[in-house]
């Protein structure tokens, strides 16, 4: 059989006939609801019936109308006059496949895949199933599973990246794209006895890896995506990010370290604005019922040692009350700057237990992250959840409901984590102020500088406008 035979095969699924054209094809039920076939560039050959002639197995990947990602293996009996597709095997849903061979009349196949309570996006083992095409009704059987974290790595991880971070800075932010089973190092040189901190921004599957050595602070296979420490040691500490995402992933870390002996450091307020700042001045009516305008301050991804506290003398000083969203490990780690924002007048609320995308979560994951986070919150916890990056899944407000909690998301950020210059901060924020708006900023997940100088620079324009500054949720 030649390459374009196989573009243009033939073949019966689901009861459906299926016809490839160039590689493709498409079944249609009305509106956007589809079936994509699609022919992959991955073919084995080998007598499969002891005919004489050599078979072909193709792979082909259904893509289906928001119920998963099938991939089916399909093999092509040549009786020496053509070839005939056999009925195809379905062997994973939104898996990762190795490698197809023909052996000893049989088809191998080499896959990764999850476990079944896992999120579609996590691949946690390695399957080697073979698929006897003799019956009528194909049979499968595995013959080999492995975790994914007893494989040797797939081959040289990334070129490694030094980390330097600008003069006077405690942190920096670091971008990129990873592939399934790769390693992108990050070295950072740190000092013994400074506040460590890696957040990711990435989905569920790339997780983070910290050491020195012997020295481990977090593994790659305890699928964090927060780490803070006070490190042991003195060192050119490596920051791992480690993919067992199905595909390519895109993601960016913040990091910081901060000096020695720093846990729990002054809270030095920046006061100075920018001579170039210039802030509208523009006046607001007080709202139907004649009190005064108000807008809802967040603050995700904290406590910190350092911003939060900034981020408390900025609101005090206008008198103005907020919610942040809490991280529930941060939280145990850092019990007095915690207190500190309920004894100010403001609120807590449920960021998850270590910043974990609740998107594709399982329900005992979800349970546990959220439910941990509000016990070590306690009776100062309010009945909001944020889910980070804002990402949802069907069941996320149901369960959130099932623990007394209400999703609670915003109206607009000025993507502070990014490090945008404080001037822009503050010119988004002021922009999107109106009554009974929700605005997110962070004052955890990496160096907050420019968030507390445009949160200053916002509130003097805004309390001048005659805004009130109350919290979301209570």
């Amino acid at each position: 059989m030649e390459w374009e035979d196989l573009e243009n095969l033939r073949f019966e699924f689901d009861g459906e006939i299926i016809q490839l054209e160039d590689g493709q094809a498409v079944v249609s039920y009305g509106g956007a609801s589809e079936d994509r076939y699609t022919l992959q560039n991955r073919v084995a050959q080998g007598d499969l019936n002891g005919d004489g002639y050599d078979d072909v197995v193709a792979h082909i990947v259904l893509a289906t109308a928001g119920t998963g990602t099938f991939h089916l293996v399909v093999a092509v009996i040549d009786n020496g006059q053509g070839g005939e597709a056999q009925a195809p095997v379905r062997v994973g849903d939104r898996i990762v496949m190795d490698r197809i061979e023909v052996r000893d009349r049989t088809v191998e196949v080499v896959l990764f895949d999850r476990e079944p309570d896992e999120p579609f996006t996590v691949i946690s083992r390695r399957q080697m199933l073979e698929i006897d095409f003799a019956d009528p009704e194909p049979a499968v059987a595995v013959i080999d599973s492995q975790p994914l974290e007893s494989l040797p790595p797939p081959g040289p991880d990334l070129p490694e990246i030094d980390i330097r971070f600008d003069p006077g800075a405690i942190g920096a932010i670091e971008a990129g794209s990873i592939e399934f089973r790769q390693r992108q190092t990050y070295t950072v040189y740190i000092s013994a006895g400074q506040w460590f901190t890696a957040t990711l921004d990435a989905p569920l599957g790339v997780w983070l890896d910290v050491r020195l050595e012997d020295h481990v602070v977090a593994s790659g296979t305890e699928r964090f995506q927060h780490v803070q420490a006070e490190l042991p040691a003195t060192g050119p500490w490596k920051v791992t990010v480690v993919s067992a995402h199905a595909g390519a992933a895109e993601y960016k870390m913040a990091i910081e370290a901060l000096p020695p002996g720093s846990e729990y450091p002054p809270a030095t307020t920046p006061t100075e604005t920018p001579d170039e700042v210039e802030l509208p001045d523009q006046s607001l009516a007080p709202t139907s019922d004649g009190t005064a305008p108000v807008v809802y301050f967040t603050f995700d991804d904290g406590p910190h040692p350092v911003y939060t506290p900034q981020v408390l003398d900025v609101l005090a000083k206008y008198n103005a009350r907020a919610t942040f969203f809490v991280v529930g490990s941060l939280v145990e780690t850092l019990p007095r700057t915690t207190q500190r924002i309920v004894d100010e007048g403001h609120t807590l609320a449920n960021h998850t237990w270590n910043h974990e995308n609740l998107a594709g979560l399982p329900r005992e994951a979800f349970d546990e992250t959220v439910g941990r986070t509000q016990a070590v919150l306690g009776s100062r916890a309010t009945n909001c959840l944020r889910p980070p990056y804002g990402s949802l899944d069907a069941f996320t407000r149901e369960w959130a409901a099932e623990h007394g909690l209400v999703v609670q998301t915003w109206d607009y950020s000025p993507e502070d984590w990014l490090q945008p210059p404080a001037a822009e901060i503050a010119q988004g924020l002021l922009d999107h102020a109106r009554n009974g708006a929700i605005l997110l900023l962070h004052d955890g997940g990496g160096p907050r500088t420019q968030t507390v100088l445009g949160l200053d620079m916002a509130l003097q324009e805004l309390t001048s406008r005659g805004f009130r500054f109350e919290p979301l949720c209570t």
